[in-house]
């Protein structure tokens, strides 16, 4: 990460030039047992599975929702927020925006963590490694992280489950669409469990990442109906709402159902 404001006489452009130049320092005495550490870590919370792990990194990076694996991707998130608290407390690090402001207050968290712990978590993860000679370790006092307000709002839309359970509606959120939003509503309200078709699907998937196959898709050897299942979701504008859910989650999906009708509309 580079300082991208361009008006450096300012004081909040100042202090964005010092923190890039503070981070490349540390990058440079990154530990990447440290790394492989943590990665490991995060493994264990999805059975050891580092082929499903590289997945909902690469999602994270991206910004993609998975259907299949709501909650697998909640884990991680919940993870590498734990460690964003832990490594870098306040006032050990912060941020600026365009009108000359800094910091790491509570606004200012919101819109920097979830986008550094999801797009730029490599990055994070190498400055919380970085070994410093004695003389040094205040740089680890002065790290700056870029904010996009946006993208981590998206990033707790998607993968931050305290969230989930606060439910919107989709247009005005960016790749956000009904199906997405009917799979939430099918994870924060479930009673029972899941139809076997979409627990079948959901296996067959996971043995297909775990392959180490580089694509979702394609998975030619499945009928047309489950592909497109399993490209976009389970659920569709004008199906029926989950038999495994509770009767407020129904109420929640045909509030949902409405509202996407009439965005469309």
């Amino acid at each position: 990460m580079s300082a991208n404001n361009n008006d450096l006489s300012s004081y909040a452009g100042r202090c964005a030039s010092f923190g890039s130049s503070t981070n490349s320092f540390l990058l440079k005495h990154q530990d990447e047992g440290f790394i492989e550490r943590m990665i490991e870590e995060q493994v264990k919370l999805l059975g050891g599975n580092k082929e499903l792990y590289n997945r909902i990194d690469n999602n994270m990076k991206n910004g993609v929702f998975d259907h299949f694996f709501i909650r697998e991707h909640c884990a991680i998130f919940s993870w590498r927020e734990t460690f964003f608290s832990k490594h870098f407390p306040d006032n050990s690090w912060f941020t600026v925006d365009d009108e000359d402001e800094f910091g790491a207050e509570d606004g200012e968290q919101s819109a920097t963590i979830p986008f550094q712990i999801t797009r730029h978590f490599d990055t994070v993860m190498a400055l919380a490694s970085a070994n410093v000679p004695a003389e040094l370790t205040w740089l680890k006092q002065q790290i700056w992280f870029e904010k996009n307000e946006l993208l981590s709002d998206e990033a707790s839309e998607k993968y931050k489950w305290e969230w989930m359970t606060m439910i919107w509606v989709g247009s005005s959120h960016e790749g956000i669409k009904f199906g997405d939003v009917a799979h939430i509503v099918a994870e924060v309200y479930q009673t029972g469990p899941k139809k076997l078709e979409e627990m079948a699907l959901k296996a067959v998937l996971l043995r297909h990442i775990s392959s180490g196959s580089t694509s979702f898709l394609p998975l030619e050897y499945l009928p047309k109906g489950i592909n497109k299942k399993a490209a976009t979701g389970m659920y569709n504008i004008e199906g029926a709402a989950p038999n495994n859910i509770s009767d407020e989650g129904k109420e929640v999906f045909e509030r949902m159902r409405e509202a996407f009708n009439k965005e469309s509309s």
